[in-house]
């Protein structure tokens, strides 16, 4: 603030503890330590660590075990990538287990698309290719967001309850019932799983589509994700006569 020539606005912490986030904190434990120590013990081993975790974190990985960092939007490619350049490669991904497992479903769906359409989402793989790798992706099982930890299975049965027609978006650290449903909700056409980026583009996209045809029902969404997210949509999407209604239900 102070270089944009705001430092006269004064500036209070809400409380006088650390501000921490407990995914980046898992990664900093003993645990992740240990786990990486068995990932440099395994021949051509490659640490794909999320973006949301320390320098530290990130300079003592490379230090242990060949490292990558990875975006909830790149991650899919990052780990692709990898695999199609290195024979016989493991990947260890973390910290983020709910983000690591719902990869392996995400895969799991790619290695059951036409070789086709695999290609066309990375070149070098086919059907084949992508059920080989599931055998070698390994995923830390002590690392969660405790924002998308949320949205547990109360979360899931309330959405399949009393929104049975809503377009569903979830985003890859959420825990693996409710992304299973929007990757259901994906493959059916109506849903998305996924970055921040590609949720909002989801829903731009979408709510285009109807104004193109000129409809004028409500388009409803449920958004997996933090609640932060609500203000870009609506910034976004702010087109009349469409009325769009967002479900941030947790």
């Amino acid at each position: 603030m102070d270089a944009r020539g705001f430092e006269h606005i004064p500036v209070y912490r809400v409380a006088p503890q650390e501000i921490g986030c407990s995914l980046a904190s898992s990664a900093e434990a003993l645990q992740y330590q240990a786990w990486l120590q068995t990932a440099a013990k395994k021949d051509n081993s490659l640490h794909v660590v999320y973006i949301n975790t320390s320098l530290l974190t990130k300079a003592q990985a490379q230090a242990t075990v060949p490292t990558i960092t990875c975006t909830s939007g790149n991650v899919v490619q990052t780990i692709l990538q990898a695999f199609s350049q290195i024979p016989e490669l493991t990947v260890f991904y973390g910290p983020d287990t709910y983000m690591g497992e719902n990869l392996r479903v995400l895969f799991k769906t790619v290695s059951e698309m036409p070789d086709e359409e695999i290609k066309a989402l990375h070149p070098d793989h086919d059907q084949a290719s992508v059920r080989s790798l599931l055998e070698r992706l390994e995923v830390f099982q002590q690392g969660m967001c405790v924002v998308h930890h949320m949205f547990g299975d109360s979360v899931v049965e309330e959405v399949e309850t009393h929104y049975p027609d809503a377009l569903i978006s979830a985003h890859l650290e959420v825990p693996g019932g409710m992304f299973e449903l929007a990757n259901k909700a994906a493959v059916e056409g109506r849903g998305v799983v996924g970055s921040t980026a590609n949720i909002l583009n989801f829903i731009i996209t979408r709510t285009k589509e109807a104004v193109a045809v000129g409809k004028e029902d409500k388009l409803q969404f449920v958004l997996g994700t933090e609640a932060g997210m609500v203000t870009p949509i609506v910034k976004s999407v702010q087109v009349r006569p469409l009325i769009i209604s967002i479900e941030h239900v947790r």
